[in-house]
């Protein structure tokens, strides 16, 4: 289900679960994708539940991204295998893992999403990250 709440967001930007969204498209590292936020005015997005995330990757669909392409958001355990991490440095519970996720050990350090699901990647994006998904 697509969740718009009556919040108000800023031209380009889309109200979703509470937040507002801008989602970006070019194939880029995480570090770009995050400057390219900021840019913009937002910053990566944080997802932090089960419904956020399943709210995020309907609006996603709903703007054309397919399933099988990825999107930057918010996340990293490059400090410590496993500890996965926001940029504020607060500890991030993910349960919404794509299948035999996460799996990179020390060179997938990055969080993407597809398919409402989450999966570590190396931050580079390997080809397959296509978006990045800011908040504000």
């Amino acid at each position: 289900m697509y969740v718009f709440y009556k919040k108000v967001c800023q031209e380009g930007w889309d109200a979703v679960h509470n937040s507002c969204y801008r989602i970006l498209s070019g194939q880029v590292a995480q570090w770009t994708g995050r400057a390219d936020c900021e840019k913009v005015g937002g910053r990566l997005a944080l997802v932090s539940t089960e419904a956020e995330m399943d709210a995020v990757g309907e609006y996603m669909s709903m703007n054309g991204i397919l399933i099988n392409l990825g999107a930057w958001i918010d996340g990293t355990d490059a400090v410590t295998d496993g500890v996965w991490l926001s940029e504020s440095g607060d500890e991030m519970h993910i349960t919404w893992w794509s299948f035999v996720e996460p799996n990179g050990q020390e060179s997938e350090n990055c969080l993407g999403i597809s398919n409402k699901e989450a999966f570590d990647i190396s931050c580079t994006g390997d080809g397959f990250i296509q978006y990045t998904l800011c908040e504000f």
